[in-house]
């Protein structure tokens, strides 16, 4: 049980009390709330939710939509020209959404310049959205299909058609159409079928919009400077010159040359089939466009480039870049996307790419949005959606930015179907970057266009955890601190403290943790080498529940055991403390919109849980603890003259092996001396003249394991123990009676290598010396053989007796790989 909490810090935040809530995370979210999505519905098949953008004005919050194939209420002579809807997000109880009413004519035909008339049949408006990142910015709403028909007995030139709206949607606006040119009336020759508007991005003094169609479907980039109302011209051949390539198909805007500059980014998903992007530099002396990057996809279709996102993902100051290629195909079109990084002036990187869950005909990458700092943690978040994906019911997958570039690993998975079974296409279009409910955090506007369907995702605030875990730094375990009952136990203080921040979150929550020892041994199944007296009883876990004020630290101490004999005091003692959001108050939000649960920061797809270690005390000179143990044994055995040993079948029943063991390096922790002997002895007794913490056990009928000096073997130490062996089994046949002894201590390096090494066993003694530091990988091997020379059919034949030291080999007539046997059985001991 733990000890009374400590709190230490400054006040607490008290936040007004609104409800008591268990916080659990949604399956399938981290700080977007699925279960309370804000829905609003447009007109069926208007594709309303094709484009979305949130805008703010003044307080109020707007969620704007695209519907390019909606009928206009205020253009009723006009068949299906599209419109932009408006849709309040508070005091709407309703979820009611107008058009909004551009001022536009409501006839065929109307006058747009001295070579212009316009035809808004089918013109899309809607198709693309954009705003001006600012208070109280501008919107720009675009129809790409919008067309010139002033010469149109010879062609009818669809230009495109972009409307610039004022901020407060209410204002007449301003006319935009980039790609109209008097006199100019070829179908295809420079801008005359231009498309503008497809793709349209806005910054603080630039209009950006795409002009796929322009010079024969080369594609160009319309970009309009608002301070001295100029457009600048690309005009590098190269690109213009390379037809059907569909350059502008997507646009966007950063800063890829220094923090200071805006650059445009062009898409062409058909540039030699494979699809290539470019980023320019406006340059204001010349008023053009000069191409500073440009990148390639990988395969041919992929359409890659008609999808882009500029968001400094590193939060460094430069724009990194996000390039879709939704049609990506492994089986078909799953779809991916590439994530470059900026390194500095212009040149990008590629980190990764993308591809979510790789779902067949997922389209993922279709569209690409930066939400601002979703989570609050100092990094530029992204989302990119799969709109095809689970049978056109779609998803949405949320990326992290960090210090390196990307997470790769996404946080969040929103299916469209989990969040309203009639949603189709969501993902389509995306949104973010705009707090729309008040709560600090910016929320996320999905599309869902082929179910006329918009939604609002809420940010759930989020709660950072602060975590440690104190220990002493290192165990000591040759004298006992502690008490189990009547046992004198080595044991360690273990002290966890959590405190708790975190922006717009209640000013007390409910905190659950499980504080768990040795956890990496319990992870392999393994036995725990300590623990904790709970009630008496002896367990692994603790799991408290706790009370934390905001910003306040709460400690609980606990007192964990050492087990008695504890064979692995090599690796450190790893203790965790994993936790989870108990009960608690929210604070108090927008009343029109239900309060949402705070969620626990994620961990980068990491257990949420904090970790710390400890290790047993060694006394040691070399960092590594290096033993160097060496090993000599006798075979005790009768002799006719004094000098030639025999073995006396049926007379003796056994036989005794000494071994001598010294240590001249460091302490030797785990040391233990191993034997593989014939299968036709066996194991009696081991025999120490006094107590010396040697213990030993038979792992196998022809395999025992002697652990020596336990917990350690000290420096400078020796230790000698006999081992006795029952030969009443050996029938007089055997070729050869084999004993492998190994002596070994696990140690982070071998000193050096001993060499090869071979000696004759003389007649009065058998001894042979070894060597080194010894561990897992830096092992020696000792073999003593008895082989038979005299085939005498008595029980009384006397062989000779030779004693071999070798390294790595057995000769096969022993037995099949005695070594790897053994390896086996020493790694089985160990791990």
């Amino acid at each position: 049980m733990g000890g009374p909490a400590v709190r230490r810090g400054a006040g607490g935040l008290r936040a007004l009390l609104l409800a008591l809530v268990a916080a659990g995370t949604p399956a399938g979210a981290y700080n977007l709330d699925p279960q309370r999505p804000v829905r609003f519905q447009g007109p069926a098949g208007s594709f309303f939710g094709y484009a979305v953008l949130e805008h703010f004005h003044d307080n109020t919050r707007w969620v704007l939509v695209g519907a390019p194939k909606a009928e206009s209420k205020y253009s009723t002579s006009v068949k299906s020209p599209g419109a932009v809807f408006k849709c309040r997000v508070h005091t709407n109880p309703d979820r009611r959404c107008t058009e909004l009413d551009m001022a536009r004519g409501k006839s065929r035909g109307m006058p747009c310049g001295k070579t212009c008339r316009e035809d808004r049949d089918d013109e899309w408006m809607g198709v693309s959205l954009a705003r001006q990142p600012k208070a109280d910015g501008l919107v720009l709403a675009c129809a790409h299909r919008w067309k010139n028909i002033y010469y149109e007995t010879d062609h009818i030139l669809p230009h495109g058609f972009c409307y610039i709206i004022p901020s407060n949607l209410q204002a007449k606006g301003r006319t935009l159409i980039p790609c109209y040119e008097e006199y100019k009336k070829k179908y295809g020759e420079e801008h005359g079928s231009c498309q503008a508007g497809i793709a349209g991005f806005f910054t603080e003094e630039l209009v950006v919009m795409g002009a796929p169609g322009s010079f024969y479907w080369a594609g160009t980039v319309k970009v309009l400077n608002l301070t001295d109302n100029t457009y600048f011209k690309l005009n590098d051949e190269a690109i213009m010159n390379r037809r059907y390539t569909y350059l502008g198909y997507a646009v966007t805007a950063g800063s890829f040359s220094r923090p200071s500059t805006t650059d445009v980014v062009g898409g062409a998903p058909q540039d030699e089939g494979i699809g290539k992007v470019y980023i320019f530099r406006a340059d204001r002396r010349s008023g053009t466009l000069i191409k500073i990057f440009q990148a390639s996809g990988k395969k041919m279709g992929s359409y890659f480039g008609s999808s882009l996102c500029a968001v400094d993902l590193n939060a460094d100051g430069l724009s990194d870049l996000l390039v879709g290629a939704p049609m990506f195909s492994e089986i078909r079109d799953e779809g991916q996307v590439t994530v470059y990084i900026n390194r500095g002036n212009g040149a990008l990187e590629e980190q990764l790419a993308l591809s979510g869950d790789g779902a067949y005909n997922a389209h993922f990458g279709e569209s690409i949005a930066s939400l601002g700092d979703l989570d609050d943690d100092g990094f530029p978040d992204v989302a990119i959606g799969a709109p095809k994906e689970d049978d056109f019911s779609g998803a949405v997958y949320i990326y992290h930015g960090d210090a390196g570039g990307i997470v790769p690993q996404y946080s969040m998975k929103l299916l469209g179907r989990k969040i309203s079974p009639v949603l189709r296409m969501f993902g389509q279009s995306i949104s973010g970057g705009i707090d729309m409910d008040g709560n600090g955090y910016p929320d996320v506007t999905i599309g869902a266009f082929m179910s006329d369907s918009v939604v609002l995702l809420r940010a759930r605030p989020v709660i950072t955890v602060d975590v440690s875990i104190f220990l002493p730094a290192s165990i000591n375990i040759t004298a006992p601190q502690c008490h189990d009952g009547l046992q004198p136990v080595n044991c360690l203080n273990v002290t966890a403290c959590f405190s708790f921040h975190g922006k717009h979150v209640p000013g007390e929550i409910g905190l659950n943790y499980v504080l768990t020892a040795d956890v990496a041994k319990r992870a392999k199944g393994q036995s725990p080498r300590v623990y904790f007296v709970l009630l008496g009883e002896s367990v692994g876990q603790i799991t408290e529940k706790l009370q934390l004020d905001h910003r306040e630290e709460t400690c609980h101490h606990y007192v964990a055991h050492v087990k008695r004999r504890v064979q692995d005091v090599i690796s450190p003692i790893v203790f965790e403390a994993a936790y989870s959001l108990g009960e608690h108050v929210t604070g108090q939000e927008e009343r029109e919109l239900p309060a949402l649960t705070p969620v626990l920061r994620w961990k980068k797809g990491q257990k949420i849980a904090q970790k710390n270690q400890t290790v047993f005390e060694r006394n040691c000179r070399s960092e590594d603890c290096a033993a160097d143990l060496q090993l000599q044994g006798q075979l005790l055995l009768s002799s006719v003259d004094g000098k030639t040993p025999y073995l006396a079948l049926g007379a003796v029943k056994n036989i005794s092996l000494n071994i001598s063991i010294s240590n001249l390096g460091d302490d030797a922790y785990d040391a233990n001396v191993s034997f593989n002997v014939s299968r036709e002895l066996f194991f009696i007794n081991m025999w120490q003249k006094e107590e010396m913490g040697i213990s030993c056990e038979l792992l196998e009928s022809d395999f025992l394991k002697c652990s020596v000096g336990f917990p350690f073997m000290r420096s400078k130490s020796k230790y000698e123990f006999s081992v006795i062996f029952d030969t009443s089994h050996l029938s007089g046949e055997e070729e050869v009676l084999s004993f492998i002894i190994t002596a070994q201590s696990p140690c982070s390096s071998c000193a050096s290598r001993p060499s090869d090494f071979s000696a004759l066993f003389h007649w009065s003694r058998v001894e042979s010396r070894t060597m080194h530091c010894i561990d897992l990988s830096c092992l020696i091997y000792n073999y003593l053989n008895l082989q038979r020379k005299c085939h005498a059919e008595t029980p009384k034949s006397i062989p000779e007796v030779v004693w071999r030291s070798e390294r790595n080999t057995l000769k096969a007539k022993v037995r099949q790989d005695p070594l790897k046997k053994m390896r086996k059985q020493n790694e089985d001991v160990h791990d």
